[in-house]
């Protein structure tokens, strides 16, 4: 309530308070009392979820169904996992919640209230999966099955992959980087999904070459073909070819 100041009297000493001025006295001091009862000392605790996980980054205002100033909640921080309305008053409130990517929630409710009051948020979109470490033919699935466009793919060299037909050497490849982040809210008509795959790094097999010198052709061969080796050609030059 409004809180609204009495018309007062000027006074001298010895003077008698009539009774109008009395009755002036006690209803601006009751007027006052209601006023400041009005601000509310109760605190309310709202437990706001997507499925199992708490939702952080919504906005929580609490409005007076008698009329009244609303009350907005304190954001979450530290191990705090509700949001808190400091100062309603007893009585019915109407709480308003929303948050980004879920559709607007409207609770009435009534303080006080003996346990927090929890909210199962209804997302306003498709919920971004968890995709690492799974391989990108079964990541690829659960995208198409909640209708994500694939924008592109790339292994961690950095090379980019087919996302129209995705190759054999890729199809159990796990995925590492993911965007958007999981468990984001999406609007599957215009978000584009991004994704990094591992990839098994190509090991080209080598051998110490030996030495040759003082070995014919055959005697070369094979100690090549022993290292698996081929002979090419050979062309053979006197040693005072090599002198000139």
């Amino acid at each position: 309530m409004a809180l609204t100041k009495p018309a007062l009297a000027n006074v001298t000493a010895g003077e008698p308070v009539t009774a109008e001025g009395w009755n002036a006295i006690v209803n601006g001091v009751g007027a006052l009392y209601d006023a400041v009862l009005a601000f509310g000392t109760g605190v309310l605790h709202v437990s706001l979820t997507a499925g199992e996980l708490p939702v952080p980054g919504a906005e929580v205002v609490a409005v007076p169904v008698d009329g009244g100033n609303p009350v907005a909640a304190l954001p979450l921080f530290g191990d705090v996992t509700t949001y808190q309305l400091i100062g309603v008053s007893s009585g019915n409130w109407r709480l308003f919640i929303r948050a980004p990517g879920f559709n607007l929630e409207v609770r009435d409710v009534t303080v006080p209230a003996a346990e927090p009051i929890a909210v199962n948020l209804t997302p306003a979109g498709v919920t971004m999966p968890d995709l690492f470490g799974i391989p990108a033919q079964d990541a690829l699935a659960r995208l198409s099955t909640l209708g994500l466009t694939i924008d592109l793919i790339l292994d961690i060299t950095g090379h980019e992959v087919s996302r129209v037909t995705l190759p054999p050497q890729f199809q159990n490849s796990p995925v590492l980087v993911q965007q958007p982040e999981a468990h984001s809210v999406l609007d599957p008509n215009v978000t584009r999904v991004r994704l990094v795959l591992a990839v098994a790094i190509d090991q080209v097999p080598t051998v110490t070459m030996p030495s040759l010198i003082g070995l014919n052709a055959n005697e070369v061969a094979t100690v090549l073909n022993q290292l698996g080796l081929v002979l090419g050609s050979t062309t053979v030059r006197s040693i005072e070819s090599f002198d000139e």
